[in-house]
């Protein structure tokens, strides 16, 4: 592949003026192949400066290709910048792709073997169904007819009121007169006066009567999240000023660590004048007038009803600016749209590290207030100072350096233990370990965190320290997100007899915590980042570099109570590549719920033009498909991307949309109480933790098996754990915690577990006006995994692939190289080819190589599932004799579903499926429309006939 060679990360420069070719005006319509003699589709397209529109163009002539039965596409006269794309996208695909012939006349060629293609892999499942169902489908025909002619005489009744107030999370509320503190007799009062942000105080106060926006910059330590929300209830106390502030962090724990202390500060009880609002969990009274919150709820909030939200808030305060995710961001813009109409709102921006000039050109050149930290000295040693120091030497690095062993200079050291890492595991246990062994040999008692990337990292270490470490002499902790809490809150922890506490971390050490007797950091540099390929809709959690700014926060940890030492096992020369910053998530997440929350922000604005106001704009091809998906979920309108009522419904559920569309779904089809299990356990933290010991690392794994039993879904599994921990809730605390150790189990997570199903319910009776017995009847069928898989089915497409009997391959969308995460009770080839059906449903899809993605959350369905709720655009045709592996005894009729599916049935078995569909279509939009729950008969139909399937395909 000659072109396929260029550097697809690098941004391609434009073409120097007159090698460019004529405008895109200019190019072939690809709808209009020319056949070549071979038989193959040729295409003849004009060279061109790449543009976002060409790129879109030309991936989805390879979708077109792909859905059709061609085995061969030639593109003739494109430039180097389109062949390079095609060859990019192509790979992505699954495709085969070459360019030959000479420089200014070359020909690209892409192409697959016989059989290979995502089409006819999906052109294969057939829908044989029994003489009982083909008998129940037809006998309801009639009456679906009698009810699509009397909803087309009666029409769908009114509107319901698209402007009726909103829910506002709990952050729209009355403005208030804050009450004086009880500082008077106070102990915590001489802390609160001995941070660095105290003599600033004043200051603070008087900018915020000049200024709308105000950006604090605070180091670590100096006290600026827990004392700024309090300046300013003060300020408000004293001058009798009614108020209602808001506090944003980026994480649920900060947001309720910080509000409890606060309160503390004040003398009051929690909930009272302070409180938090976090998804799915509150502690706000009718008396709170400062409330922290995260990110995220705050943007729904916000967005849900943005009058209302800045009628009544007079102070916005968004805490640790500088981590740059994603809601953040997106806050950001709105609240920069709405200080140009609002003059009485005031902004506190507050962040540690981050390019503040920017920040203050954002809005409008605002002044900047830096706050020194109350940190000690930390001295930083690179690599090539700590190889030099500490005379480690690999047999490897004296081969390379020969007689220079002992005159070796540090660039000579650290150039010949390059040479010898290149072929070695990305992290050297053994340099770590003399490091820790050189600490222990000082005599020196204190701690030392170790900062790796992630879990089998840190586990991989610690059995490498108990094999070389006096154990007498150490204890070594882990810090990690899904390690149980008490195992984390040992870091805390003073051990008397324990010269050197190693903590081994991730980048969730590196904020926010201060470790008693920290004296050393050990920053290898790297960590987890989750990034999303809009090639192939895809996750990847990657290992990445840090920012020079995460370097500077990690070496900072050491300083907190005293001097420290920070090592740094990366070079000078590395430390001056990496990223000044970290890359905003807005430029590598998925945009789906950022996208909707546009249309209700700004619904006169396109979505990709307000987002590329943002500090940072999205990257285009991510905006583009983002829209599509929501288009295909029905949550935007495919004309002028206007916003739907299912859309202005998925906007106010704390859930990711088609998690949303899932549990609005599942109304219709009666089986709301399991799917709110399903879909709140999404919501929050995985309740299943890593344990310590690296030895039981697949346990949880088996605890996770234990509960899908034979559903043959990881998702209804989680209704199992949620059933089982309830009725564990009812014996007692103590029964509670075997049971939570026993599968491996973060007790606080499974709480909040709990809480969330309860929260999901109130929002979702709420939204749908359901009473007693609406509620009962929206749950009627929550026993029935049929109708279960149906509601997943109708809100998790297209996340679907189906599994190739005749390969034993797996195939998905866009996407032939899938397989089921290690999670899954899927798992397995050999398993694979014993499961009752075909067709894989999913939640997330995360990239695991250059050419594989692992299907997360899996759930099989039916064929018949897929006929009924997958997909928007259906029709019926007859299916070709070409078609592969297929007998001349199958269907003669192929059901088409959008672009990518086609299942053989019975031509007409599949009109009346098509009326079915027709019929549910139209009773959901009533149902989304007028918020309410109807006796429809959609769901009669359906589940009469998933019950006749029974006896066809064993799921249950």
């Amino acid at each position: 592949m000659a072109d396929n060679n260029v550097q697809k990360t690098k941004k391609r420069k434009k073409n120097k003026k007159g090698k460019q070719g004529p405008s895109a005006g200019t190019m072939n319509n690809p709808q209009q192949p020319q056949q070549s003699g071979s038989g193959a589709n040729s295409i003849k397209i004009v060279a061109l400066p790449l543009s976002l529109m060409e790129k879109n163009l030309l991936k989805q002539m390879l979708a077109d290709f792909l859905a059709s039965n061609q085995l061969e596409l030639k593109l003739e006269g494109m430039n180097k910048q389109q062949r390079s794309h095609i060859h990019s996208c192509a790979q992505s695909m699954g495709l085969k792709s070459i360019s030959r012939g000479p420089t200014l006349n070359r020909v690209l060629s892409v192409t697959r073997a016989p059989g290979s293609s995502l089409h006819l892999c999906l052109d294969a499942p057939v829908l044989m169904v029994n003489s009982k169902v083909t008998r129940t489908l037809a006998s309801s025909v009639a009456k679906i007819e009698r009810v699509m002619a009397s909803a087309a005489l009666k029409g769908n009744g009114s509107r319901a009121d698209q402007n009726r107030p909103r829910n506002g999370f709990g952050l729209v509320g009355v403005r208030q007169i804050p009450p004086h503190p009880e500082y008077a007799n106070n102990p915590l009062n001489g802390e609160r006066i001995g941070l660095p942000i105290f003599r600033y105080r004043s200051t603070i106060q008087s900018t915020l009567q000049q200024y709308q926006v105000l950006i604090v910059k605070g180091a670590t330590g100096s006290g600026k999240s827990t004392q700024v929300p309090q300046y300013v209830l003060e300020s408000a106390a004293e001058n009798q000023h009614a108020v209602r502030i808001v506090v944003s962090q980026p994480r649920r724990i900060a947001a309720i660590s910080v509000s409890e202390r606060i309160s503390k500060e004040r003398g009051e009880l929690p909930g009272g004048t302070v409180g938090y609002q976090i998804r799915m969990n509150s502690n706000c009274t009718s008396h709170t007038v400062l409330t922290l919150t995260t990110s995220g709820c705050l943007l729904r909030a916000l967005t849900m009803d943005t009058q209302a939200f800045f009628e009544t808030v007079t102070h916005l305060i968004i805490d640790e600016v500088h981590e740059r995710d994603l809601d953040t961001d997106f806050l950001l813009l709105v609240i920069r749209l709405e200080l140009k109409k609002n003059p009485q709102l005031r902004v506190i921006l507050m962040s540690a590290t981050m390019d503040l000039d920017a920040l203050s050109a954002y809005f409008g050149n605002v002044p900047v207030l830096d706050v020194e930290g109350r940190s000690f000295g930390v001295r930083i040693f690179q690599m090539e100072q700590i190889l030099s120091q500490t005379g480690y030497m690999t047999a490897a690095m004296k081969q390379i350096l020969g007689n220079k062993i002992d005159t070796a200079t540090e660039e000579e050291l650290l150039h010949a233990y390059i040479l010898t890492r290149y072929m070695e595991a990305d992290i050297d246990n053994n340099l770590i370990v003399s490091l820790l062994e050189l600490l222990v040999k000082t005599g020196e008692k204190g701690s030392v965190i170790v900062y790796l990337p992630g879990y089998n990292d840190m586990t991989s270490l610690m059995e490498c320290l108990y094999n070389s470490l006096p154990s007498d002499k150490m204890q070594i902790l882990l810090l990690h997100s899904q390690v149980e809490n008490h195992e984390q809150k040992k870091i805390f922890r003073h051990y008397p007899n324990i010269q050197l506490t190693i903590i081994l971390s991730t980048n969730i050490g590196q904020t926010s915590i201060t470790i008693p007797e920290l004296v050393y950091v050990i920053d290898l540099g790297k960590s987890k980042m989750k990034i999303y390929d809009a090639k192939t809709n895809a996750s990847q959690l990657t290992t990445a570099p840090i920012s020079q700014a995460d370097a500077q926060q990690r070496a900072g940890r050491a300083g907190r109570l005293r001097d420290g030492i920070c090592y740094r096992l990366y070079s000078s020369a590395q430390f001056a590549k990496m990223n000044f910053y970290t890359i905003p998530e807005i430029q590598r997440r998925t945009l789906d719920e950022i996208c909707l929350l546009t249309k209700i922000a700004a619904p006169e604005q396109s979505i990709p033009k307000f987002l590329s106001q943002a500090l940072d704009a999205p990257q285009p091809e991510a905006v583009n498909q983002a829209c599509s998906r929501l288009k295909l979920l029905g949550v935007l309108q495919e004309r002028d991307e206007s916003i739907t009522m299912l859309g202005r419904i998925l906007a106010e559920l704390p859930l990711s949309v088609q998690m949303g569309k899932c549990v609005v779904y599942s109304i219709y089809y009666r089986c709301l109480g399991s799917m709110s299990i399903i879909a709140a356990y999404h919501s929050v933290r995985d309740p299943f933790v890593l344990p310590v010991d690296r030895r039981r690392s697949f346990y949880p794994q088996e605890a996770r098996l234990k509960m899908t039993e034979s559903s043959h879904s990881d998702l209804i599994g989680m209704i199992n754990l949620y059933k089982q921990y309830t009725d564990i809730s009812r014996r007692g605390n103590r029964e509670v915690a075997q049971f939570c150790e026993r599968n491996y189990l973060c007790s606080n997570s499974m709480a909040m577990f709990v809480s969330a199903v309860s929260t999901l319910r109130e929002s979702v009776c709420r939204i749908f006006k359901l009473d007693q017995t609406a509620k009962r009847h929206a749950s009627a069928y929550d026993r029935d995994n049929n109708m279960l898989r149906l509601a997943l089915t109708a809100g998790l497409y297209p996340n679907l692939a189906y599994y190739d009997y005749t390969k034993n391959e797996l195939v998905a969308e866009c996407d032939p190289n899938v397989l089921v995460s290690r999670n899954s009770c899927l798992l397995g080839k050999k398993k694979m080819r014993t499961l009752p059906s075909e067709w894989v449903l999913y939640v997330e899809k995360t990239r695991v190589s250059e050419y594989k993605s692992s299907l997360e959350q899996t759930s099989l369905v039916s064929s018949l599932h897929v006929a009924i709720a997958g997909g928007k655009v259906l029709k019926i045709t007859k299916r070709p004799s070409s078609n592969l592996g297929l007998l001349d005894t199958a269907p003669k009729g192929q059901l088409c579903i959008d672009h990518w599916i086609r299942i053989c049935m019975h031509p007409m078995f599949g009109e009346q499926l098509i009326s079915l569909r027709m019929l549910i279509k139209r009773e959901v939009d009533k149902m989304v429309m007028m918020r309410r729950v109807d006796p429809y008969i959609g769901p009669e139909i359906v589940r009469s006939l998933l019950s006749a399937d029974e006896g066809t395909i064993a799921l249950n």
